[in-house]
């Protein structure tokens, strides 16, 4: 529960705080500035993260956490009220949920195998990740119906949900995995990149994952490419917005009862690819209901990557480390995200917004290549659980 009331917050939080912002600007250039906002604060925050999640009980960090993202919504529900300072609200609020996204990854990673038999783990993550991407489809969808009554109902939708997140998380039980003689300097803070250099199939998936969807990741500029090429409006960019969600729900269903148990390497790289080719269809479609097919295609592909990704992580890594490791995986993710939209959103502003989505997917493609030839043990494991 605690997972599906903070994604649907921060759904309807990211929808609105793109669309809004883009109402007043107009600039493609923002809607990047925007990501890159969030960025700073997650990249400064994911190492402290890991090492709290890992020292303390992450239902009590994840508590602290939902609180700030219940103040962020009661804030962004007072600033709507006015257009005053509202360009500096918005940019504040994208500041404060990219420190409170840092602690995302820690504590998903950390939660799962400390209350789950290892064979199970596979599994716990599909269904996990499934109900976070019913948060990525259902969330736009009532942010759009919500925006266009008034921004407002959004945001304090927004706020409910996160109170029920803490709430989740108050009763969640105290597991802390770290040895409470283990010193919080910074060599126990940095110990995740240590296990990740030396784990080149966790390093190569991670690299896939950040720079594929940094060079593809063209969903940020959906509102402009709802407003200026499809020439829609707040309910139908909801539905854009979830229809990944559609697909990696639908996949994510399936895997939950069918995980990935051979040629996880191989599966790995061909549907991060085909995540890029994708990419390229949907800067190329002029209409509604392909776009809505495209997108859920994308969806689906970037589910089967997820889910395999998210079980390499979490069963290669020492149990004592999962925190810190989740933590360094956060870093690779919000930097392809965060990153990811500012690139798109400036090229876009210098080469137009059709060019910038086709290059990307082509880019995506290009770096699925090159990782899958350069590491060959990433493109030979089997089994997500054997080392």
């Amino acid at each position: 529960m605690l997972r599906a009331f903070a994604t649907l917050g921060s759904q309807m939080v990211a929808f609105a705080l793109a669309l809004q912002l883009y109402e007043i600007s107009r600039s493609t250039l923002d809607l990047g500035l925007l990501g890159l906002i969030q960025f700073g604060p997650t990249l400064l925050l994911a190492l402290p993260a890991g090492h709290l999640t890992d020292r303390f009980a992450p239902g009590r960090v994840a508590l602290v956490v939902q609180l700030f993202n219940a103040a962020t919504a009661a804030m962004l529900v007072l600033a709507s009220l006015s257009t005053t300072g509202l360009t500096l609200a918005l940019f504040g609020a994208a500041l404060v949920t990219g420190a409170t996204r840092a602690f995302d990854h820690p504590i998903n990673t950390a939660l799962i195998p400390s209350t789950v038999a290892r064979e199970h783990v596979a599994g716990a993550v599909a269904w996990t990740t499934s109900i976070a991407k019913i948060g990525t489809l259902i969330g736009p969808m009532a942010g759009g119906a919500l925006y266009a009554l008034a921004p407002q109902a959004t945001y304090l939708m927004a706020l409910i949900l996160f109170m029920a997140a803490a709430g989740a998380a108050a009763i969640l039980p105290r597991v802390a995995a770290l040895p409470s003689g283990q010193s919080p300097g910074l060599k126990s803070i940095f110990a995740g990149f240590g296990v990740i250099r030396r784990d080149h199939v966790l390093g190569g998936a991670m690299a896939l994952d950040m720079l594929a969807v940094l060079l593809g990741g063209a969903t940020a500029l959906l509102p402009a490419y709802a407003v200026d090429v499809l020439h829609t409006g707040p309910v139908e960019l909801g539905f854009l917005r979830s229809a990944p969600g559609v697909g990696a729900v639908l996949v994510g269903l399936w895997i939950a009862r069918h995980p990935v148990q051979r040629n996880a390497g191989r599966t790995l790289l061909a549907t991060t690819a085909l995540f890029g080719l994708l990419t390229c269809a949907f800067g190329l479609s002029r209409h509604f209901s392909l776009t809505l097919a495209i997108l859920a295609a994308i969806g689906a592909a970037d589910m089967v990557s997820i889910h395999i990704r998210s079980a390499l992580v979490q069963l290669r890594t020492p149990p004592e480390l999962r925190g810190r490791v989740g933590a360094v995986n956060g870093i690779f993710i919000s930097s392809s995200n965060q990153i990811g939209a500012f690139e798109s959103g400036l090229t876009a502003y210098w080469f137009g917004l059709i060019p910038a989505i086709v290059a990307g997917g082509l880019a995506t493609v290009a770096v699925t290549a090159l990782i899958g030839a350069r590491l060959p043990s990433l493109r030979k494991v089997d089994k997500p659980y054997e080392r």
